[in-house]
């Protein structure tokens, strides 16, 4: 079974504000120019990244089972209501989970989370403290973890870098999450994108704390950091510890699954080490059982 645990349902101009899309297109623009994408690059608007239900539906066809959720930060201008992720999950429950979206900055957000679990029946709590700028070691949102651990609830967090302007990546730190590890030993939690550029911080947090995991959606655009992040997984032995994810819409589970089978492509000829096929298996077929036993 082929779980994608990491999706996002969510467009503009609804839920996302300009800023906020301008900036994501001119990061996407970049990137494809300097990678020849200068055709495609020309066909990007505002629209791009829309990620509206018939698109996450389509674009999730191989995956048997699918994590979908919003994301509540006003300070980087997206918001996207609890109850529309629970409506569309209601039309497929039997391939997809909700998860919820709070903003910890909000002073209700601990009634929030309770709102969204036993109304809406949503199952996980997506934060991504970059975007909601909020600081993760700051214990007056310890009640908040300390919610989502009574409730059963697994926290997906974005600990890696972005592109808005007036995000603080301090903020996005993978290390800036061990406290609340340690402290909430019960505490499912996910850090999305291996934590990407600190992959290493995330492999050796992730080693330390039992119910801490990882994703790899996001990270195969870049082949020689990603190439050198599986293998320091392997090296800590932690490679089972990698979900699977796509992040849809920046990407599709058909996307995450092939570059997963050509991650040794940048070192094809060389005497350096390689991912197995075995272990690129275990990624793609097998990891989720511990974090989704439920599914097995």
């Amino acid at each position: 079974m082929i779980v994608d645990c990491h999706t996002h349902v969510m467009w503009y101009p609804d839920h996302l504000a300009d800023q906020y899309v301008d900036e994501a297109l001119q990061s996407k623009l970049v990137k494809l120019k300097r990678s020849g994408g200068e055709a495609y690059a020309a066909r990007l608007d505002r629209h791009s990244y829309d990620s509206k239900p018939e698109d996450h539906w389509k674009a999730s066809e191989t995956a048997d089972k699918v994590v979908v959720f919003g994301l509540q930060a006003k300070a980087s201008g997206i918001w996207v209501p609890n109850e529309l992720i629970a409506d569309y999950v209601k039309e497929h429950p039997e391939k997809l989970e909700g998860w919820a979206s709070v903003d910890p900055t909000e002073p209700d957000c601990v009634e929030q989370l309770e709102h969204c679990v036993n109304d809406l029946g949503l199952r996980g709590l997506k934060l991504g403290p970059v975007y909601q700028h909020f600081d993760p070691q700051d214990r007056k949102h310890w009640p908040l973890f300390k919610k989502a651990e009574e409730l059963g609830l697994p926290i997906m967090w974005h600990q890696g870098t972005t592109f808005p302007s007036k995000s603080r990546l301090k903020w996005s730190l993978p290390l800036q999450l061990e406290d609340i590890a340690m402290d909430f030993p019960d505490l499912k939690m996910i850090i999305a994108h291996l934590g990407h550029p600190w992959e290493i911080d995330t492999i050796v947090l992730i080693r330390k704390c039992p119910n801490l995991y990882t994703d790899l959606s996001a990270v195969h655009y870049r082949p020689w950091r990603y190439w050198q992040s599986m293998i320091s997984a392997m090296e800590y032995g932690v490679e089972h510890k990698i979900l699977l994810a796509s992040d849809f819409p920046s990407g599709t589970i058909d996307n995450v699954i092939n570059g997963l089978r050509n991650v040794n492509k940048v070192v094809e000829g060389t005497g350096l080490p390689q991912v197995p096929k075995d272990v690129q298996d275990m990624i793609i077929y097998e990891n989720w059982k511990a974090f989704f036993p439920y599914w097995a």
